[in-house]
């Protein structure tokens, strides 16, 4: 500027005696005005600043990895089966209920208690009427199974007692017919005859008479035999329905305790202690237990961007509550049947099963990074070095001392890198733009 100055002030003071001198003098001043406004030209286009560079930094363009992804905005729901309703099958009083809306518990956490004055006396009742069964049915069984001993041993003693008659009554026959051939000889006399064949008669009666004994004797083993099978059949019976009522005794009293069915956390509760709950048709419903590995993220996929998302695909998210937690997963569904929100068609794609979720809340929204595809090996430069103008894609190239605008064409781009399909080379020298902390 001070130069300018006195380039201003000089060339108006040497037009002032311009006026006053001759004409060779006048040339003489005019080439040198010529001179120097000619020289004053250059030193203000010298001096002018071109456009300013200096808070820019070079890179190179090099070769790398490009993420291709979809961002999108969802929401964390329960799935079918997450939220389950813990009621009560007992009815009475409540008499504890330790938990409260929020809490982790583990499997088997008592959830409420329930008065069970009288299930232990009715599991007191059965358990002694199980032991009344097992203590006297055996007692009962051992004296039918000496029956039956004794008896077997009567019924062997009628068929040996029989065998013995029968041989007797076959000895005396046989001695009545070799007294009938000695009378008809008349080798012996007809009362001896008589008192041989008398006997023999008198055997033959013993016989009938063991044989009856014998049947008797049968007929008690088999009914000793049937009273103890019988007797052993109520003894398993009788004790199968007791011990049935005692565990049905058991169960009830545990039905007494709540207990959480599998680890979750506590989004309800119904019921507070002192109140008396029956149960019925419906059981009383004490509280309701969110299982958090079956929440799933729900995300609204733009319609102009579906097409692209499949079945599989990786997907990134954090909610506003944990900004810094990064929670991993698949997509493992895709509704067909789009909703509609603000006029903006969208679909919904499911994700599940994702690590961490213990830590979500359902109705969280989340802010979702879903990777398409990553592009190897590709042209690429910093998003920074990529710039717009004029409906066209150009960056600041340098190659020795000159800077060029150069027009490229791009393609895919990521958070951080933008790929360069032509215009430019790797190795190249580009500007970027340095970020200055505030």
């Amino acid at each position: 500027m001070m130069e300018n100055f006195l380039f201003a002030q000089m060339s108006y003071n040497v037009s002032a005696k311009f006026l006053y001198m001759d004409l060779d003098m006048k040339k003489f001043i005019t080439s040198l005005l010529a001179l120097f406004i000619i020289m004053g030209g250059v030193l203000y286009f010298w001096k002018k600043p071109k456009k300013e560079f200096s808070h820019f930094t070079t890179v190179q363009v090099t070769r790398g990895d490009i993420i291709e992804s979809v961002e999108a905005t969802g929401v964390i729901k329960p799935s079918i089966g997450a939220e389950v309703k813990i009621g009560a099958r007992v009815s009475g009083m409540v008499v504890d209920e330790p938990i409260k809306v929020g809490d982790f518990v583990k499997k088997g956490t008592i959830i409420a208690k329930i008065d069970d004055a009288e299930l232990q006396q009715s599991l007191k009742i059965t358990q002694k009427e199980l032991t009344k069964i097992q203590k006297t049915y055996p007692l009962e069984i051992e004296k039918l199974k000496k029956s039956v001993k004794k008896a077997a041993i009567e019924e062997q003693k009628a068929a040996l007692n029989l065998e013995a008659a029968q041989a007797d009554a076959a000895t005396a026959q046989w001695l009545c017919k070799n007294k009938k051939k000695l009378l008809q000889k008349h080798a012996t006399s007809q009362k001896e005859y008589r008192t041989i064949c008398t006997e023999a008669t008198i055997k033959q009666k013993a016989v009938q008479k063991a044989k009856l004994t014998l049947l008797q004797a049968k007929e008690n083993l088999q009914e000793a035999q049937l009273s103890l099978e019988k007797l052993q059949k109520s003894f398993k019976y009788d004790k199968a329905i007791a011990r049935a009522k005692l565990n049905q005794a058991k169960i009830r009293l545990e039905y007494a305790t709540i207990k959480a069915p599998f680890d979750g956390i506590i989004t309800y509760i119904s019921t507070q202690k002192g109140e008396t709950v029956v149960a019925g048709l419906n059981a009383p419903q004490f509280a309701k237990i969110l299982d958090p590995k079956k929440i799933e993220n729900r995300i609204y996929i733009d319609e102009t961007a579906i097409a692209k998302i499949k079945r599989g695909m990786q997907v990134i998210f954090n909610v506003d509550a944990l900004p810094q937690n990064k929670f991993h997963g698949k997509i493992v569904q895709i509704y067909p049947q789009p909703e509609i929100q603000n006029s903006v068609v969208y679909y919904i794609a499911v994700m599940k099963d994702f690590e961490n979720s213990h830590l979500l809340r359902p109705e969280m929204t989340t802010h979702n990074k879903i990777i398409i595809q990553v592009h190897k090996n590709v042209l690429r430069l910093p998003n920074a070095a990529v710039k717009f103008k004029n409906g066209h894609f150009f960056v600041y190239h340098k190659k020795g001392n000159k800077i060029t605008e150069k027009e490229v064409q791009t393609g895919i781009a990521d958070e951080h890198y933008t790929q360069i399909l032509h215009g430019l080379q790797e190795g190249d020298i580009v500007l970027v733009e340095q970020k200055h902390a505030h």
